[in-house]
Order: C-alpha cells, then structure tokens, then sequence
C-alpha cells in the first residue's frame, strides 16, 4: 500500500487516482492515526487542506494560483508530520513483519 499524494495504486489494482481527500481516506483507512494530521475540527483547516487538492491542479497549470504564508506554513507543518507518522507506521510494520518471519524461521529450523 502506498501513502503517496501524487498516485495511488493498490494491490487490488484500483485505478490511479490524483484526489487528495480520497487518497488520505485511504490512508487513513490503513491507518487511522494518520487522521490526527489533518484536522478537521476548524474551517479554516478544512479550507487550507482544500488548498493541496486545488495547488495541484491549478499551480501546475496557472500562474495565478496563490497561497497564503500562514496556509503555507501550516500546510509544511502538517506534512513534515505526516511524514514522521508514515515512517514510524512504516518502521513498526516492519519490526513486525521481521520478528514474524524469525519466529516461522525457529518453527522451522
């Protein structure tokens, strides 16, 4: 499973999809501390999380999208925390995944 912002292609093969708010539905479905990164309790959280979605679309094609600093800064705040979330979802998944596959090594040897 891939937390990435930019696609999203499961195992399922699912078709790729560029809709932020459906990929951190997804991610969060894996992995629901990741919710805790985006609140949700303030508009005008919501408001700048709605900024990611339209940044991508418009900055890449538009010279005239704009952004506030402060929506800007909360915006890297969130995703530097995002970031350590997924590395230690990710850290934890494989401590798991090794010490699963030392205990069927000693069954088996």
């Amino acid at each position: 499973m891939s937390f990435g912002l930019g696609w999203y292609l499961s195992a399922d093969a699912q078709p790729l999809s560029y809709n932020i708010k459906f990929l951190r539905s997804l991610a969060e479905d894996q992995a629901q501390q990741l919710a805790e990164t985006w609140p949700r309790d303030h508009q005008r959280f919501v408001a700048w999380f709605n900024v990611i979605n339209e940044a991508y679309v418009k900055a890449r094609y538009s010279r005239h999208f704009e952004i506030t600093l402060e929506a800007l800064q909360w915006l890297s705040e969130r995703v530097s925390d995002l970031i350590d979330r997924i590395e230690s979802i990710c850290r934890a998944r494989l401590e798991k995944l090794k010490n699963e596959a030392s205990t069927a090594a000693q069954r088996t040897g």
